[in-house]
C-alpha cells in the first residue's frame, strides 16, 4: 500500500494550473493587452489555490502525514518537514500578493507574484515527489500506513472529493479553451491587419 499515491495524484492537477497560469501570464505579456485576461481571470486560479492546493490538498498532507512523518523514529536520516512548511508558508504570502495586486489593480505586480508562486511551487512538489513521499514509504510500518489511508478517506468524504475534483477539472477545461479562443482570435486579428496593409 502507497501512503502517497493520492497526494502524488493531487500535485498533478495543481501542475496543470500551475502551466495554464504561467501561459495566462505570458499571453497577457507577448501580446500587451489592453483588458490582460490573466488579471480578468486570476481569481479564478486563486480560488482554486484555496480550495484545492490549500484546502484540500493539505488537510491531508498537512494535517495528517506530515503529523505521522514526526513520529519518532519515522524520518531516520532527516526530516524535511519543516522545510515543506516553511515553503508551504512562502507559497500563501505569494497568493496573498496576488491577491492584494489585483485588488490594487497593480497588473504587473500581480504577473511577478504569480511566477514566483509558479516557480516555488514546481520545485516544492518535485523535492515532495522525488525526497519526502519516497522517505515516507520506506520509513512507515504497514500499520501506519492503513491508519494514515482511514483518515486519508474520512477527510475525502467530509470534503466531498469527488466534487472538489470535478470542480477543478471542469474549470482547467474551461480555462484552457477560454486561452486557445483568445490566442486564435489575436492570430485571426494580425493576420487580417496585415492582410488590410499589404491591400493598402
Amino acid at each position: 500500500m502507497l501512503a502517497t499515491e493520492d497526494l502524488m495524484k493531487e500535485h498533478q492537477l495543481i501542475l496543470k494550473y500551475i502551466d495554464l497560469m504561467e501561459r495566462y501570464a505570458e499571453f497577457d505579456l507577448k501580446e500587451d493587452l489592453i483588458a490582460p485576461i490573466f488579471f480578468e481571470n486570476a481569481n479564478r486560479f486563486i480560488q482554486f489555490i484555496h480550495e484545492f492546493a490549500d484546502h484540500f490538498h493539505h488537510a491531508k498532507e498537512e494535517d495528517i502525514l506530515f503529523r505521522y512523518l514526526e513520529v519518532p523514529g519515522v524520518l531516520t536520516h532527516c526530516n524535511p518537514v519543516p522545510q515543506m512548511l516553511f515553503e508551504h508558508s512562502k507559497a500563501r504570502e505569494f497568493v496573498r500578493n496576488m491577491e492584494n495586486a489585483i485588488q490594487t489593480k497593480e497588473i504587473n505586480e500581480l504577473t511577478v507574484n504569480a511566477g514566483e508562486y509558479a516557480r516555488l511551487l514546481k520545485e516544492h512538489i518535485y523535492k515532495e515527489d522525488n525526497i519526502l513521499y519516497p522517505m515516507a514509504e520506506r520509513g512507515l510500518s504497514d500499520e501506519a500506513k492503513s491508519s494514515l489511508l482511514k483518515e486519508y478517506k474520512e477527510t475525502d468524504n467530509r470534503l466531498d472529493s469527488h466534487a472538489i475534483w470535478l470542480k477543478y477539472e471542469i474549470l482547467c477545461t474551461e480555462l484552457e479553451q477560454q486561452l486557445n479562443v483568445q490566442k486564435e482570435a489575436f492570430a485571426k486579428s494580425g493576420y487580417e491587419t496585415r492582410v488590410i496593409h499589404e491591400k493598402g
